[in-house]
């Protein structure tokens, strides 16, 4: 009778080599140690013939300087933490890309902060927010906090603020993105109207009881203002409630609108994308199809609009992102200008209406 034999695999890890100093690259390049200490912080007073031979020697002894003495020494860590409500927002997820984007080209490591809360409960006079500054505060471990798409401060003259902290201050406003809701809604309107539209619908995306409705506020006042400009009675347009801006809750209005004893409205605007989503879905389900029946319009241009072949109102989200971080590089006292060259001046982000195949005229038999 043989016996297997059995293997076991371990895991162990390479004997240590000693570690890379300051000394032994001062050593190779030929220089002291606080020149080479000057290239690798890319500061002046290094010839161009020295600084390359100090990266050349840093690079293949596999040197990296230590990020705690560079903090002690420079008073920065060269990380911005990004406060964002929810990861799990597309939304949320394009701003903290487009922050990311400029910050990291400017040099900074980025740290994701995931609160994990509805943004609309975190207001910036609240004390819930001033607890949360405190626990968070740009301190030891960070240069400073933005906290991108989680509140914002309303300015007369319709500019927007973005809340920070630089260099562990206090919380400070830089100008941020003002987003102009009430035409992205005008503009849905009259596009609806343009078409044949009368019989008018509108699913509002305000959660019940949150504090700040204020976008969806902007979107349906955009658009009733829109309605009225056409001419006909903003009074007529069916205002729906679901209760939340997500695609369940558009799912939920479809089906209202189904069991429904009244006709179907013949097209209808989404506060979001994914009420949207939700509502051609279920309609889809009952048997009325998008646009041949009905036409739908959202709002946001969600990553999957276009598969969706939504018409919807872009509100640019990456950009907002990319003005967000040039504006705490400002007041950082640094500049962005690769990120600065692709974006106009202004504080305003112009919201633009993407037509697709989700709306159409309205059908002959209406």
């Amino acid at each position: 009778m043989s016996i297997g034999a059995t293997t076991w695999y371990v895991a162990t890890s390479p004997p240590k080599k000693r570690r890379v100093t300051i000394n032994d690259v001062a050593r190779k390049a030929g220089v002291n140690k606080g020149t080479v200490s000057r290239a690798l912080r890319g500061m002046d007073g290094v010839g161009a013939e020295t600084r390359a031979r100090i990266l050349a020697a840093a690079e293949e002894l596999e040197y990296s300087a230590s990020e705690l003495g560079m903090a002690l020494a420079t008073g920065s860590t060269r990380t911005v933490g990004i406060v964002l409500p929810s990861l799990r927002s597309w939304y949320f997820s394009e701003v903290a890309s487009g922050a990311s984007d400029v910050l990291s080209n400017a040099g900074f490591r980025i740290e994701l902060i995931n609160l994990d809360i509805d943004s609309d409960f975190l207001q910036i006079d609240s004390e819930q927010f001033a607890r949360l500054f405190r626990q968070l505060g740009a301190g030891r471990s960070r240069d400073a906090l933005l906290f991108a798409g989680t509140t914002s401060i309303p300015e007369d003259g319709g500019r927007a603020l973005v809340p920070v902290a630089a260099h562990g201050g206090p919380l400070a406003t830089a100008p941020g993105v003002f987003v102009d809701h009430w035409e992205g809604g005008r503009l849905v309107a009259a596009h609806l109207t343009g078409l044949g539209h009368s019989a008018l619908a509108m699913v509002d995306g305000r959660m019940l009881g949150k504090v700040d409705a204020s976008i969806w506020e902007q979107r349906s006042a955009g658009f009733l203002a829109g309605v009225a400009d056409s001419g006909l009675d903003p009074d007529t347009v069916r205002q729906l409630r679901p209760g939340d801006c997500r695609s369940a809750d558009g799912e939920q209005i479809g089906k209202d609108l189904l069991a429904s004893p009244d006709s179907l409205p013949s097209a209808v605007f989404c506060h979001s994308d994914e009420l949207a989503f939700g509502l051609i879905a279920s309609l889809r389900r009952g048997g009325v199809h998008c646009p041949q029946d009905i036409s739908v319009a959202g709002f946001d241009d969600h990553p999957m609009a276009h598969l969706w072949d939504l018409t919807t109102v872009d509100q640019h989200a990456y950009a907002q992102g990319v003005r967000a971080a040039q504006a705490l590089l400002g007041m950082l006292g640094l500049s962005s200008p690769d990120t600065e060259a692709q974006l106009p001046a202004t504080e305003r982000l112009s919201v633009e209406l993407i037509i697709r195949d989700s709306t159409s005229p309205v059908p002959r038999s209406l």
